[in-house]
């Protein structure tokens, strides 16, 4: 499997809510800076914030795009969130039942043979609205 193809399997993992397979693909001292500026260092510090992120909201990811150059992965991908509970305290600011929130980004994955090490996110396009 090549690292495009490991990319594509993690985010299916990530689509699918699979902490165990997710946590295969980070070092154990993995480092991630999400689009708001959040920073997280861990595996665990990252699958849990996910895990709270996923009980306030439905996200689906979608790859448009990605390369690698052996050493790092860039991809642009397309995110949206449905809220499934009112979520006040959101990442991106409160969201109430029903709401989507919708975002496009561009992430930098650096890893060391198959384990990202290091993850950096910038948000480019945001688009808030009720459930249509």
């Amino acid at each position: 499997m090549n690292q495009e193809e490991r990319f594509r399997a993690y985010i299916a993992a990530f689509n699918a809510q699979n902490w165990s397979e997710l946590v295969r693909h980070y070092a154990p001292d993995v480092h991630l800076t999400i689009g708001n500026g959040t920073q997280m260092i861990g595996h665990h510090a990252i699958i849990e914030f996910y895990r709270k992120v996923n009980q306030q909201t439905r996200r689906i990811i979608e790859v448009r795009h990605s390369f690698t150059d052996g050493k790092r992965l860039v991809a642009e991908l397309a995110s949206e969130f449905e809220a499934i509970v009112d979520a006040p305290d959101f990442t991106s600011g409160p969201l109430k039942k029903g709401d989507r929130y919708r975002i496009n980004s561009f992430a930098l994955y650096e890893y060391e043979g198959d384990l990202y090490t290091n993850i950096r996110a910038a948000v480019f396009r945001r688009d808030f609205g009720p459930l249509s």
